[in-house]
């Protein structure tokens, strides 16, 4: 009788113990998610010089550089301008993608922008890879199509936020 008990105990403890872990893993990774996005937020899309190229791309690149030439073939400081940009998407992208970063933790910071900058490069980013004849920006454009897939409206009433008024977002 008491070895019975004694077992049955044993694998409740068991249990709890196997479950206590599971949460914490669960746990460790979002915050290991969160750090690795907050690390390419702050020390990249926050940067001074990365709000600056940002902006150049969404106002003037496709007023001053024809997209037939792609990104590789625009002058400097145009291309670097433009690189910065969009590969710090891109890894933001990857990140998501290879399951490193949670797409709605990433979308629900960048949502708006990602569709924002990709439109503007996109031009750029097919010119590309029809001179390399390869892949070019994939994870960057992947990122844009799951925001795409998921309209802004939508996106941010599925994260129940709210607003002043008391209203889902409607953008």
């Amino acid at each position: 009788m008491y070895n019975a008990l004694s077992l049955a105990i044993s694998l409740v403890a068991l249990g709890l113990s196997g479950f206590a872990t599971l949460w914490q893993l669960r746990q460790a990774r979002s915050t290991s998610h969160m750090t690795m996005l907050l690390d390419v937020a702050l020390h990249n899309i926050r940067d001074r010089d990365f709000q600056r190229d940002q902006h150049y791309v969404l106002t003037r690149l496709a007023q001053e550089h024809e997209p037939v030439v792609g990104m590789d073939s625009l002058p400097e400081p145009v291309r670097t301008m433009t690189r910065n940009v969009a590969f710090s998407y891109e890894y933001i992208g990857a990140m998501v993608a290879l399951g490193l970063v949670d797409s709605d933790l990433a979308l629900s910071v960048l949502h708006f922008r990602v569709r924002q900058v990709w439109t503007a490069l996109e031009p750029y980013a097919r010119a590309e890879r029809e001179i390399r004849n390869a892949p070019f920006l994939p994870f960057f454009e992947n990122l844009y199509l799951v925001s795409f897939a998921n309209p802004t409206a939508d996106f941010l009433r599925s994260l129940n936020l709210r607003t002043s008024d008391g209203n889902s977002p409607s953008q």
